[in-house]
């Protein structure tokens, strides 16, 4: 029997929801309509294969141990815990991402949410000052490039072999039922309450309509915002959540591609004439697509745009170079100034080497080097967390800011084009 047919099995059926899930959703419709209004969209179901409480964008699921170990405002501040994930859209943006990390990455995300409204959450919930306001992406980065500076990259252990670590530690204590290693409430073969800060764990959602469900939650979320603060019961971080929820999401990638082609001059012309109707005695124009000048890429190197992001943005370089074939491909890296230039002509297999830099962040120097090296680009790409000091003199090329930083808190750019850039 699979995993999944397991699952399955140890779920309660279409019967009613537990009386302490269904009293607690009910306070939240009375009390905070925002959060009871989402929670009656998801469906309730016992599964006693999990630690604690799970959700995936369809379903809250809940080991009936764990529950019983909880009190009454702990389960209300877990079932709203529950939605904002959903709210968030954490079940559709995992992606390859570790789920544990991307778990403590959600959790960091919405606690404080849950807690700036007035809602209690079990002991040891994740709250971090620093992680405040960001999302779960940015989040995510932070802790794995902090796993990475803790520990040299061959003994970085894995995050889930951290957390069954830390689970194995120590003796367990005797619960109420008499039986080792049980909380109270809990009965033989139901796993024990989670040990590391994480009450609930959020999955990815599996059904093959995934884009109608993520449009149907940022629906749901914008209608359930707009009914709460007719009441007056919407804090003012829900109301900022609930829009940046709602906000479409735009793939950098695709942003990047268009913005480098439509640097690339395209005509039809007579110099080429099309081939294929020469010998129908057509004498017709075919695209004539010239070389384009330099492709030009900056990298911010002053440590704040992370390892994982550097590397995604490498692939798309030379995805770029491959595909439009500019005349030359130049990769900067600039904290203050130019710390590493990467010159590549066409045909070659570009291997574009690591970050080189750490410093503060200014971003007038490449700009400056363009200039004084003679490059002609036909546009360039700079990748930053839009922290730093602006050029003064608007370039004759296109630009285009890659930010590392939600848009909606980015500085803006005094000129070019600006793509956020969240991996």
């Amino acid at each position: 029997m699979d995993r999944n047919a397991m699952v399955l099995g140890s779920m309660s059926g279409s019967g009613a929801v537990h009386p302490r899930i269904a009293r607690q959703r009910t306070e939240l419709v009375l009390s905070q309509p925002f959060f009871g209004a989402l929670a009656l969209r998801l469906k309730v179901a016992e599964d006693r294969t999990a630690k604690t409480f799970w959700v995936d964008g369809e379903t809250l699921g809940y080991n009936p141990g764990y529950l019983n170990t909880l009190s009454d405002l702990e389960v209300r501040g877990v079932v709203a815990h529950e939605v904002l994930h959903v709210a968030n859209g954490h079940c559709w943006r995992q992606g390859p991402r570790d789920p544990d990390r991307w778990n403590d990455a959600c959790d960091y995300a919405i606690n404080p949410i849950v807690l700036s409204a007035g809602m209690v959450l079990p002991k040891g919930a994740l709250v971090d000052a620093r992680y405040t306001g960001k999302s779960a992406e940015e989040i995510y980065g932070l802790l794995t490039q902090e796993a990475k500076n803790k520990q040299p990259p061959a003994q970085q252990p894995h995050p889930g072999q951290l957390k069954q670590q830390s689970g194995s530690q120590g003796q367990p204590q005797p619960g109420s039922s008499g039986q080792p290693g049980l909380s109270p409430g809990q009965q033989p073969g139901d796993k024990p309450a989670s040990q590391n800060g994480s009450f609930g764990e959020v999955r990815p959602y599996k059904g093959p309509d995934k884009p109608v469900k993520e449009t149907e939650w940022k629906v749901a979320v914008t209608q359930a915002a707009k009914a709460a603060a007719m009441r007056g019961k919407l804090p003012g971080d829900l109301l900022a959540m609930a829009g940046e929820a709602a906000r479409p999401v735009v793939d950098w990638r695709a942003v990047l591609h268009r913005f480098a082609q439509q640097s690339s001059p395209s005509d039809y012309s007579f110099a080429a004439p099309n081939r294929r109707y020469l010998h129908l005695g057509f004498y017709l124009p075919a695209l004539h697509t010239p070389a384009i000048g330099d492709a030009v890429f900056v990298r911010d190197s002053s440590g704040s745009v992370f390892d994982d992001t550097q590397a995604q943005f490498d692939a798309e370089i030379l995805s770029v170079f491959h595909s439009l074939k500019p005349a030359r491909l130049v990769v900067m890296d600039c904290d203050t100034r130019v710390t590493q230039v990467q010159i590549f002509e066409r045909g070659d297999s570009p291997e574009i080497k690591p970050v080189r830099g750490g410093g503060g962040t200014a971003f007038a120097d490449p700009f400056n080097r363009v200039i004084a090296d003679g490059l002609n680009p036909a546009f360039l790409v700079y990748l930053t967390d839009m922290e730093g000091r602006f050029p003064a003199v608007v370039p004759h090329f296109p630009v285009l800011w890659a930010s590392t930083t939600r848009l909606t808190r980015a500085r803006k750019a005094p000129f070019g084009e600006t793509v956020e850039v969240i991996c």
